[in-house]
């Protein structure tokens, strides 16, 4: 099926993004970290930002420090919370380069460290699952092309059309043909589904038996022929 090779395209390529993104923002804290001064500063206020949506706000800590010249700098986190995570008068470490001491940073994880950490944590999920989704697609292209190959052709009892409510597309669930065959040999029982149909074939399927390619040493490794169905258009 083209759209899980487009899906699991999409999610890997923007899992592999994300990853990027947070382990680049991961090394520019650490090279910052390692060339600046870090110094004790005070939280002066507590500054309330109403969100965007409208429901609620956080409170984000303003920090003052002096540089060793008697400079006095103010710093505004980039992050808040509600409740607040600081008081007035709290005592925090500030980093800040000696040549441009107004870019200074609180040295907190939700300042320095909760934004790669989400990134990476995020791209990671999405790398992850883009690429089962892939893997698992170039699998079952091996296993068709093996079958195709090696596959012995076995006629299955049809046992009916299910409509596939565990998988959604634009809002759309599929069909799959179901199937039983029990071998000659072992006389066990396997059942088999079809790949997706994204039609009701209910009335194209005018037969008893339905054609399944199997691996004959083991044949939960199948492939249930849909071929004789018309072409979704």
């Amino acid at each position: 099926m083209k759209f899980l090779w487009i899906i699991g395209g999409v999610f890997f390529v923007v899992g592999m993004g994300l990853l990027f993104g947070g382990v680049s923002w991961w090394r520019s804290n650490a090279a910052f970290a390692a060339h600046a001064t870090s110094v004790e500063g005070t939280v002066s206020e507590l500054v309330y930002r109403r969100s965007s949506k409208g429901n609620g706000g956080t409170y984000v800590p303003v920090v003052d420090f002096s540089t060793p010249d008697g400079n006095r700098i103010h710093v505004t986190g980039s992050s808040g919370s509600n409740p607040a995570a600081y008081s007035r008068g709290d005592k925090v470490r500030v980093l800040y380069d000696p040549a441009n001491p107004q870019g200074a940073q609180i040295d907190s994880f939700g300042e320095r460290g909760f934004g790669p950490a989400l990134l990476t944590g995020l791209g990671t999920v999405f790398a992850l699952v883009g690429g089962g989704v892939l893997a698992a697609r170039v699998r079952q292209r091996k296993l068709r092309k093996w079958l195709a190959q090696n596959g012995l052709r076995v006629q299955a009892r049809f046992e009916g059309v299910d409509y596939d409510t565990s998988l959604t597309v634009n809002g759309r669930h599929p069909w799959r043909l179901l199937a039983q065959w029990q071998h000659p040999a072992t006389q066990k029982m396997y059942s088999f589904r079809s790949d997706a149909i994204w039609f009701d074939p209910t009335r194209y399927v005018q037969r008893e038996t339905l054609d399944v390619i199997v691996n004959a040493d083991d044949p939960k490794q199948y492939e249930l022929d849909i071929s004789f169905l018309p072409k979704n258009g």
